[in-house]
C-alpha cells in the first residue's frame, strides 16, 4: 500500500505516515488529514511505494487536498492557537498554578481547543478552564503530558547531534532502566544517561538485546579462566569485541578472545561449577574446586 509522510506542525512528530487513499500526492502539497483532535492541515513531505516496516499501528487517512477555504480555515486555526496560548500562559501566572503550558491545538472547525501542559503532580485548573471557555466560547480540553511527551512536542538536538528520536520516528515509549546502561558498560553518571527530557535516554534500549546476547558467551567477572598465557581472573568485558580482560597469576593483565580460552571456571564466590569445569581439565589452582576434589580422592 502506498503511503505519504506528512508534517502536522512544529509541535508534532515530523514523520507521520498516512494513507493517501489513491490520491497521487506530491511533496509540498497541502492536505487535510485525520488527527487525534479532529481534522487538521498537513504538508506532504515524501511519498512511499509501500507501508514502511518500522511504522507501527494502523494508518490514518488523508481526507482531501486542501482547498482555498481549507487554507483560510487553517490560517484562522493557527491564529486561534497563538492567541489561546498567550492568554492561557497569562492566566496560569495570574492564578499561580504550578504547571507549564507546552502547546495548544485547535480543531480544524475550531469547535475544540486542547491545551497540553506538564506538571509534576495533579493541579486544580477549574478557574483557568472557566476563563478559557469565557474568552474563546468553545470546548476546552486540558491534557496533562509527561516529560518525554514535552520533549517530543518541543523538539531539540540530542548529544549525538541528531534531532530527538521522539520528535522524528519514535512513537511509543518503552520502559528504560539503569540496568541497560550497566549491561552496555556505559558511564552511570546522570548527565550521560539522561536525555533532554531529564529521563533515561530512549536509545539505551536500542542495542541492549544485542549486548545481552553477546554477554551470555563471556565468563563472568571474577571467574577463573585458562588462556594460552596461563591462569587468570576475569577483570572486565569488552562485549562488542567478544573479549575479556584477565589478570594472570603474576599480576599482568591482557585481553583475550573468549573463544580462545582453554578452560572456564566459576566466579570466586560461586561454588556451583560452570560448563567445562570439574571435568579433570588442566586447572590446578583449586579456584574451581577441581584440585581440592582430586586431593580428597588421593586420600
Amino acid at each position: 500500500m502506498k503511503t505519504v509522510r506528512v508534517s502536522l506542525g512544529e509541535t508534532e512528530h515530523q514523520e507521520q505516515h498516512y494513507n493517501p487513499r489513491g490520491m497521487d500526492l506530491q511533496p509540498g502539497e497541502q492536505v487535510v488529514v485525520e488527527t487525534a483532535w479532529g481534522q487538521g492541515l498537513a504538508r506532504v513531505l515524501a511519498t512511499f511505494p509501500a507501508y514502511p516496516a518500522r511504522t507501527k499501528g494502523s494508518l490514518k487517512n488523508v481526507l482531501r487536498r486542501a482547498t482555498p477555504e481549507d487554507l483560510a480555515n487553517g490560517a484562522q486555526m493557527r491564529m486561534l492557537e497563538l492567541e489561546a496560548k498567550a492568554f492561557c500562559s497569562r492566566k496560569i501566572k495570574e492564578w499561580e498554578i504550578p504547571m507549564k503550558l507546552v502547546d495548544v491545538k485547535a480543531s480544524f472547525d475550531r469547535s475544540k481547543v486542547t491545551f497540553h501542559f506538564h506538571a509534576e503532580a495533579r493541579v486544580d485548573f477549574r478557574n483557568l478552564v472557566k476563563d478559557l471557555a469565557q474568552q474563546f466560547h468553545t470546548r476546552i480540553e486540558m491534557r496533562q503530558i509527561g516529560a518525554r511527551d514535552v520533549a517530543s512536542k518541543l523538539g531539540n538536538v540530542g548529544p549525538c547531534g541528531r534531532q530527538l528520536c521522539c520528535k522524528t520516528f519514535l512513537k511509543e515509549y518503552e520502559p528504560i532502566s539503569v540496568r541497560m546502561a550497566k549491561d552496555q558498560n556505559l558511564s552511570l553518571g546522570p548527565s550521560r544517561l539522561a536525555g533532554m527530557c531529564g529521563r533515561l535516554k530512549c536509545c539505551l534500549r536500542y542495542e541492549h538485546s544485542m549486548y545481552e546476547e553477546l554477554k551470555r558467551n563471556l565468563p563472568k567477572v571474577g571467574s577463573i579462566v585458562e588462556a594460552r598465557e596461563g591462569l587468570g581472573i576475569v577483570k572486565a568485558h569488552d562485549i562488542l569485541a567478544e573479549s575479556i580482560v584477565i589478570q594472570l597469576e603474576e599480576g599482568r593483565q591482557l585481553k583475550v578472545k573468549a573463544a580462545d580460552l582453554i578452560h572456564i571456571g566459576p566466579p570466586l564466590d560461586d561454588d556451583s561449577p560452570r560448563k567445562g569445569c570439574g571435568g579433570g581439565g588442566a586447572c590446578s589452582s583449586g579456584g574451581c574446586g577441581t584440585a581440592e576434589a582430586q586431593d580428597h580422592d588421593d586420600e
